[in-house]
């Protein structure tokens, strides 16, 4: 069971491409303690009645590192409810500058999973994520990478279409700096044209070149982009099934303690779209009937798409929800960038495996 905690509303950045860049100044809400409490026992619940006996929790924002005393109160709660015979992971996900040699310490021996959000060399990351006061952010994330490369660390660079000449250079700097996992998010803003997704493709190519020429050399190197499309195709699954695991395996907590299905649904505001119910009534299960519909049938439009299995705007409800406002529709950006990174994904794996 996977249990995403958004601990604060709050974050010290304003990223160009933040899907709450223009309602972030409103976003004041953080999770109270007892709020917390009921979160966690409510996972561990939900956990055992699923008969999965694990509970992965990540501590989400906003910035959850703005309410580092939520994230050792959350760690606490979390041993004190967890029944025996099960096992209790922890992940962060975060912007970087608020670490210090304590957090980075703590998460080492805890064992942490640490999502990080890094774009690039510093013209590139300063070009988009920006603090609170216009100024950039690479400089309080740099002293830091050396520690963050010895972690269980997943950078997370993120496409936007006014930023297209960078993307695989970037990925490669990431890699050279010691990250071994890397994974890259599409701002899919509706307004992508026929250049903008072809100059994508280019980065795409040269990206999978370099993917197999590390992988040639025996390099450790994940690239998520590229090898969850590989993976999907290769152990014949569908991305539901492998990775879309909302209301059977995952479920996020606002900072008020609403429940939704996953991250991207999240919010504190009155009659949220795909509330679920709340930490303090619990789940109601009419109100899955949308989602359970979404899991189990195809869409309409996809019709016999032959790569409908381990596309995302088939598949996953996050992207159908923030591209369309929904979870029956596809997103024509999203189609056709799926279309052309299945391509690429296939002409690359057909290369390694044709390697002698």
């Amino acid at each position: 069971m996977n249990l995403v905690l958004n601990l604060t509303e709050q974050c010290n950045l304003r990223c160009s491409y933040c899907y709450y860049a223009e309602t972030q100044p409103e976003r004041l809400f953080s999770m109270s303690e007892d709020t917390l409490e009921r979160a966690i026992a409510l996972g561990w619940q939900r956990s055992l009645d699923l008969g999965q006996r694990f509970l992965n929790i990540t501590f989400f924002g906003g910035e959850p590192l703005l309410c580092k005393e939520r994230i050792l109160l959350g760690m606490e709660l979390a041993r004190h409810y967890q029944p025996k015979d099960t096992k209790l992971r922890f992940a962060v996900n975060t912007n970087g500058t608020l670490l210090d040699e304590f957090w980075l310490n703590l998460f080492a021996k805890e064992n942490f999973r640490v999502f990080l959000s890094l774009d690039g060399p510093r013209e590139v990351h300063d070009a988009q994520r920006l603090g609170a006061d216009g100024t950039g952010s690479f400089d309080r994330i740099a002293p830091w990478i050396p520690r963050l490369t010895g972690l269980d660390t997943v950078v997370i660079r993120v496409i936007t279409r006014h930023h297209l000449n960078d993307i695989a250079s970037s990925v490669k700097w990431i890699r050279e700096q010691g990250f071994s996992k890397i994974t890259t998010a599409v701002d899919f803003d509706g307004k992508w044209t026929g250049d903008a997704m072809d100059a994508l493709a280019r980065e795409y190519r040269i990206l999978a070149a370099f993917w197999v020429q590390r992988k040639k050399a025996s390099d450790p190197f994940y690239l998520g982009v590229l090898q969850d499309k590989m993976r999907l195709e290769l152990e014949n699954m569908s991305y539901k099934k492998k990775t879309c695991n909302i209301l059977e395996g995952a479920l996020a907590v606002s900072a008020k303690g609403d429940l939704f299905p996953c991250t991207r649904f999240v919010s504190c505001a009155p009659n949220a779209p795909y509330r679920l119910g709340s930490v303090f009534t619990g789940i109601d299960e009419s109100t899955t009937e949308e989602i359970r519909h979404h899991l189990t049938h195809d869409k309409e439009c996809c019709g016999d798409c032959a790569l409908k299995t381990r596309c995302i705007a088939h598949e996953c409800a996050c992207i159908s929800f923030y591209t369309t406002g929904g979870l029956s529709d596809v997103s024509a950006e999203v189609c056709a960038h799926e279309r052309m990174l299945a391509e690429i994904c296939d002409a690359a794996a057909l290369e390694l495996m044709n390697t002698p």
